[in-house]
């Protein structure tokens, strides 16, 4: 008997992008205009901010503007910001249990196969995914780039050298030199402006470095929501012999209520594209 496709919708649209395909088509058409000149590259991991895109889609844009698109798989990996179900204590990687998502730009499939593989260590529990927007604005780049692609989105749970050393032996089972695999992450928390700052350069030095981002993030040294995710990618063979090329970094002064003095910000966050490139 053939399976019947579950397909969810969206549900971050109009807070963190806009519903309407037009609109959508529209703003990142016009950003494009700015990223004329951008060479291709092959490069094989990337990272990338989550916030709402009148922040970051000039970050999303410059990047997937960039990336060649002679690859087979797309693997889309962000942190949780939702500590574990009841039950999960055990589980630190979640997949969706619908088959696709219906984005304003149209349905995007998730890989089947991948997903259906008894061997996978991903549990399909849905409530990650509900909270966690950083998703649904990466699928909406991923269908405008790469109309006909299919992804895996994986929310991780990295909090221990443990999980990273058993996420990136699951991932060097299924990715190849024809996978994209893109995280979802930014550089620093959103807090304070000066302690955002020094966090968010501590992580940069730090990842230029080829440093252990979860033994720094225990000593709160850094704060970046995907510091078990990369230090899970760089043992990964896609990793070998690559460092690094951040490319743009830029501050989201996020508006609180309270405004020490006009033109202040008293909170921020520091956003992150990068990628990863031959020594």
């Amino acid at each position: 008997m053939r399976k019947i496709k579950k397909i969810e919708n969206t549900i971050h649209h109009d807070i963190f992008y806009p519903s309407s395909k037009e609109v959508l088509e529209d703003i990142i058409q016009k950003e494009e205009l700015n990223y004329k000149s951008n060479e291709v590259d092959n490069s094989k991991v990337v990272i990338l901010p989550h916030a709402s895109y009148e922040f970051i889609l000039p970050l999303l844009v410059n990047t997937f503007t960039s990336i060649n698109d002679n690859f087979e798989k797309i693997i889309i990996i962000a942190p949780s910001h939702l500590n574990k179900i009841n039950g999960d204590s055990t589980i630190n990687l979640f997949a969706p249990e619908y088959d696709a998502i219906n984005t304003p730009l149209g349905v995007l499939d998730f890989d089947s196969e991948l997903l259906s593989n008894n061997f996978s260590p991903l549990m399909r529990n849905n409530t990650y995914f509900e909270e966690e927007s950083s998703f649904e604005q990466l699928y909406i780049m991923v269908k405008h780039y790469f109309r006909d692609k299919t992804v895996l989105p994986i929310c991780a749970v990295i909090n221990s050298s443990t999980d990273s050393k058993n996420f990136s032996t699951f991932l060097n089972k299924i990715i190849d030199d024809k996978t994209l695999i893109i995280i979802s992450g930014n550089a620093s928390s959103y807090q304070k402006q000066d302690i955002s700052y020094k966090k968010a350069n501590q992580f940069i030095k730090a990842l230029e470095n080829g440093e252990k981002l979860l033994q720094l993030q225990k000593k709160n040294i850094i704060d970046s929501c995907a510091s078990g995710i990369i230090d899970s990618i760089v043992k990964t063979k896609l990793y070998k012999n690559c460092s690094w090329d951040i490319k743009l970094v830029e501050v989201e002064k996020q508006i609180s209520k309270n405004i020490t003095n006009e033109g202040n910000y008293d909170k921020c966050v520091y956003h992150i594209s990068a990628k990863i490139k031959e020594k």
